[in-house]
């Protein structure tokens, strides 16, 4: 395993350039700043909280470990685990696309930046625009009269994003495990020719 990650380091290190590293490092900080704001409005909500329960206690674990995912996302991209590391974060920016509010449920996790459109049909229907940091919301049977749907513009175009940086490396290795292969037939013929 150690010798796999080793292996995995280094082809990394010969197939990124500077402008894919920096990308890469500013996706890393993005997510675990969000997280890290996520986790201190936890908190504080916390101990604005007067009466705590134990759904509520639920709902501040629920909160917590989506905002430690993030930063985990993060840690793993500046740890050179790339491949991984992007992966889980489609998955951690696919869980902020979407906020909804509906016969009582809600749910919206933000780690970062939100950037929403949305409709509000609660009363008449309304377009909505919303823009903040960090943010969890997560209902069960409140607000029943509530219906409201967003898409985080932000969270959209990170998906696209990464899933490009992931094609483009992707791409990048396949050249370079090519050109390594006609590096080592090369080598195999000139061997054989001086034979």
């Amino acid at each position: 395993m150690l010798k796999d990650n080793k292996t995995n380091l280094i082809l990394m290190e010969n197939i990124l350039n500077n402008d894919i590293k920096s990308k890469i490092k500013g996706l890393a900080i993005y997510q675990i700043a969000g997280g890290i704001i996520g986790i201190g409005l936890t908190i504080w909500l916390i101990a604005q909280t007067v009466t705590i329960t134990g759904l509520v206690i639920l709902f501040f674990i629920l909160a917590a470990g989506l905002y430690s995912f993030s930063i985990y996302c993060g840690q793993q991209l500046l740890k050179g685990q790339i491949k991984s590391g992007l992966k889980l974060s489609i998955i951690n920016q696919a869980l902020q696309v979407i906020n909804f509010a509906v016969l009582g449920y809600a749910f919206k996790f933000v780690a970062g930046l939100i950037l929403s459109i949305g409709i509000n049909y609660t009363n008449d229907f309304k377009i909505t625009f919303n823009f903040s940091l960090s943010e969890f919301q997560f209902n069960i049977n409140s607000e029943k009269e509530l219906v409201t749907v967003g898409f985080n513009v932000v969270a959209i175009y990170l998906v696209y994003f990464i899933d490009k940086l992931q094609q483009d490396i992707e791409n990048r290795e396949t050249l370079f495990k090519a050109s390594q292969n006609i590096d080592t037939n090369t080598e195999s013929l000139t061997t054989e020719e001086k034979l």
